[in-house]
Formats: structure tokens, sequence, C-alpha cells
């Protein structure tokens, strides 16, 4: 194609400019969904982490519309307190950590929920069953030898 006036090359450049911004916004977004991929499927909570971790490479807006989740939604996020709840479970998973880690790890949901109720803690013992599972805590016992059959 030949160029015969300023105004023709002017309207190229602008093109070629445009389409080197859109090249970039989509290697940018991209680069977004290869770090993300090892995360998907996700909660949005895990999508809002996802972006407080990797605003500094990003803008907050270009990953909240890669992720499909509203900005507001994401300072909304980022500003909520914890819940009661998630305090209390912060807690009991320090407390039965604990107290597998001080009996050597001899100690299941049955032992710990007693210790956790003279504690003074209101628990099930499926709870704390599930916390340790959650924990990747499993007590072990060690077979007693009986002496009859040694002899």
């Amino acid at each position: 194609m030949r160029m015969n006036s300023k105004g023709e090359k002017s309207v190229l450049a602008d093109k070629i400019h445009e389409l080197n911004k859109q090249v970039l916004a989509k290697e940018e977004e991209l680069a977004v969904l290869k770090k993300t991929r090892a995360y998907l499927p996700q909660s949005k909570a895990q999508r809002f982490q996802f972006i407080e971790d990797h605003s500094s490479e990003f803008t907050v807006e270009r990953l909240c519309s890669i992720l499909e989740v509203s900005r507001s939604g994401f300072y909304k996020w980022r500003s909520a307190e914890v819940s009661p709840q998630a305090k209390r479970k912060a807690l009991l998973l320090k407390r039965v950590a604990y107290l597998f880690e001080a009996n050597h790890g001899q100690y299941g949901s049955p032992k710990i929920t007693l210790l956790l109720r003279e504690e003074g803690y209101i628990i099930s013992e499926r709870t704390v069953g599930k916390y340790m599972r959650e924990l990747g805590l499993r007590a072990y016992y060690a077979k007693q030898v009986d002496k009859k059959l040694e002899e």
C-alpha cells in the first residue's frame, strides 16, 4: 500500500499503537491466568487473596476483571474484620495442635476433646477430629507386647 499523505501514515500508526496496547493487555491477562491456574476452581475469598498478593505486579482493576470479581467486593473483603467464629476456630486449632504435640502425638480426638473441655471449651469430639484432619494430625498408638507370648 502506498502512502501519499501524512494523514494516512498517522492513521496506520494509530492502529499499530492500538493493536500493540491490545497485545500487551492480553499478555498481562495471560500472565495472571498462568499464575491462577493452580488455584482454580476457587472461592471468592481465595481470588481476593490472590489479588491482594499480586496487586504489586498488576492493577487491582485488571485483576478483578480477569478473575471476575468486583473491585468493591475486593475492597470490602480487605477491610472486613475476622468473624468471631473464625477467631474461635483459629484459637481452637492452635490449642489442638499444642495438646497433640504436648502429648507426643499419642492423643486422638477423644482425649484432646476431654482436655479442651477441662480448659472450659465447649466442643464436640467430631469437631476436634475435623480440626485434627485439617491440621494433618493423626495419633499413633504403640502396641503393647504381651509378656506371656514372649515366654
